[in-house]
């Protein structure tokens, strides 16, 4: 049988995690990434530059924990950085079929092979009149963006370590990329990142909350097991105004104090 292996670390050490593979669906690579979507344990998963981005079995618990807990129905506009597999649209557009949603993402060819191998993640979404696929860089794209959004949600690839592959993503998460999104956010808006896992990336997440105590007034931190990620996968929420986390019927928890220990 064939596996898919990451290997994350822990403080000294190493930790190497195996997903059996039942069939390669596709597999190639983009002017930015190699993309793969493959059956598995999980059922289809999609992987970018080796990383599994979603599975079938529980994306939509993911992409409810990036949109639900801090989504108020008096937001009009949202940007979505990344985000080009449609899942964080379907969950805005469920919501309420008429917000007005752009989606940056920088790789046109994942959102072509996910619509070809995984339409139930992306379910014609990018068809939709008030949505938009904008297929640029997000880091050029605010720089030049003129307007303001009632909410960004931040669906990018992980953060990396700087010797990783790949880790040219993180300048999205650069105090500079940060300052940049509180320009075209309105002052009662919100910004929500997807961050890592409570156990696998704490470094990561306490470098990225750092980063964001020092550009807004209000950040909060919250988490929600996601199983094929194999840990409780963290979200953070920054706001010029007090944050309020709701749990709309999915199982989210404050996990702020556990980043202290």
């Amino acid at each position: 049988m064939e596996y898919h292996s990451e290997k994350v670390r822990l403080k000294a050490g190493e930790l190497e995690i195996r997903y059996p593979i039942y069939r390669v669906l596709y597999s190639g690579r983009s002017e930015y990434q190699e993309i793969m979507v493959v059956e598995s344990i999980f059922g289809k998963m999609l992987i970018l530059d080796g990383v599994i981005q979603l599975t079938t079995y529980d994306e939509d618990i993911y992409h409810k924990g990036l949109v639900l807990p801090t989504y108020k129905k008096r937001f009009r506009k949202i940007l979505i950085l990344g985000g080009g597999d449609g899942g964080a649209a379907n969950q805005l557009i469920n919501l309420n079929p008429n917000v007005k949603v752009d989606v940056v993402d920088i790789d046109p060819m994942v959102t072509e092979v996910t619509n070809k191998y995984l339409p139930e993640v992306v379910r014609d979404v990018f068809k939709h009149n008030n949505v938009r696929l904008i297929n640029q860089d997000a880091f050029k794209y605010l720089k030049k963006y003129a307007g303001t959004y009632d909410m960004i949600l931040g669906d990018l690839t992980d953060i990396r370590y700087e010797d990783e592959e790949g880790s040219e993503v993180n300048a999205l998460y650069s105090i500079d990329y940060i300052r940049d999104l509180k320009k075209v956010l309105k002052n009662n808006g919100v910004v929500t990142y997807h961050v890592g896992g409570l156990s696998m990336d704490r470094e990561h997440i306490i470098a990225v909350y750092n980063t964001f105590t020092e550009v807004f007034n209000h950040v909060r931190v919250y988490g929600i097991h996601i199983p094929s990620f194999l840990d409780i996968w963290c979200y953070i929420s920054a706001s010029n105004k007090p944050i309020r986390i709701m749990r709309r019927g999915i199982p989210v928890s404050d996990v702020s104090n556990l980043l202290k220990t």
